[in-house]
């Protein structure tokens, strides 16, 4: 069974990049093949409600040039038919034509509490036919954002990029993961609600205390935050290191920790995926960049 992502956001290739993390951390040895917003798989991934920069996700039933075409599947109960335009392309009333093909004496149609929902993705050569499998609710992500969590700072990451770095560095259920710089805890939460075990260090104790309790207040109780400079921060028994380096106003002492980290990574086995808010860091050049505003450009890094 093939299954299509309908990728988010305005970097696909971070989009797919997200995608392809998250297919490692299911021990799924097969990159997505895109076309545009548009992806596939030929496995079946589960834990999809981990991605970040997917819209939905449905099994494939048929693709064709023309709707006329296209094979449909026989369905029992109530469904509905809802049309994504992926590409420029525009085929006038395609719900309508698909919906004819299925409609049957078992079935009906129900556009607002449907059993089943038909995805018709619409590229510039072809319409792709798909049973959604899951819609993921994006805005889950906007109930952890930094307002509303128990304990905040100005300079937290918003989840879903905090999600999407977690993906990026494909660390699995089970597995346990280091951010030695902390902060509020926010990669950190996205780690734990993926199954990962949290380990966190930030030199700042009100830090410490407040990333325990944004990670309890969101059901994350088995955790490790420690008072810790970077400098003293060991990597032993860790499978993954995300963090959010400090930056802001130029100091001696980010300055410093920027390269105790740089020092750190070079000595770690697993992997490291880090962001910056300049292109190149210890002789490591960035795979992304994140435009924030006019004024500050993000930069992820994998190593």
């Amino acid at each position: 069974m093939t299954y299509i992502y309908r990728l988010a956001g305005d970097d696909l290739e971070l989009a797919e990049a997200d995608l392809n993390g998250f297919l490692e951390s299911q021990k799924i040895n097969e990159e997505a093949s895109r076309n545009g917003r548009l992806a596939e798989t030929e496995s079946h991934p589960r834990q999809l409600k981990r991605l970040a920069l997917v819209h939905e996700v449905s099994e494939k039933i048929s693709e064709a040039s023309t709707v006329e075409e296209l094979e449909v599947e026989e369905v029992e109960g109530s469904f509905a038919v809802r049309k994504e335009a992926v590409a420029d392309r525009e085929i006038e009333d395609i719900e309508g034509l698909i919906g004819d093909e299925i409609k049957s004496e078992e079935n009906e149609v129900d556009l607002e509490n449907p059993d089943t929902v038909f995805k018709a993705y619409v590229l510039d050569d072809r319409v792709v036919l798909g049973r959604q499998v899951l819609d993921i609710d994006r805005g889950l992500f906007r109930k952890r954002s930094n307002e509303k969590r128990p304990f905040s700072s100005p300079v937290s990451m918003d989840p879903v990029l905090a999600r999407v770095l977690v993906n990026l560095s494909g660390v699995k259920p089970g597995e346990h993961v280091l951010d030695p710089f902390c902060g509020t805890g926010g990669i950190l939460i996205e780690a734990g609600l993926c199954g990962v075990g949290v380990h966190g260090r930030d030199m700042n104790n009100e830090m410490v205390e407040g990333a325990e309790e944004n990670l309890e207040a969101y059901g994350i109780i088995n955790h490790d935050i420690q008072e810790k400079e970077i400098s003293r921060v060991e990597t032993d028994g860790y499978d993954a290191l995300i963090t959010d380096l400090p930056y802001g106003k130029s100091s001696e002492m980010t300055e410093d920790a920027v390269n105790n980290f740089v020092d750190l990574i070079e000595e770690f086995d697993g992997r490291v995926v880090f962001m910056y808010n300049e292109a190149s860091v210890g002789g490591l050049e960035a795979d992304f960049e994140v435009y924030v505003h006019k004024n500050l450009t993000r930069y992820i890094f994998i190593h």
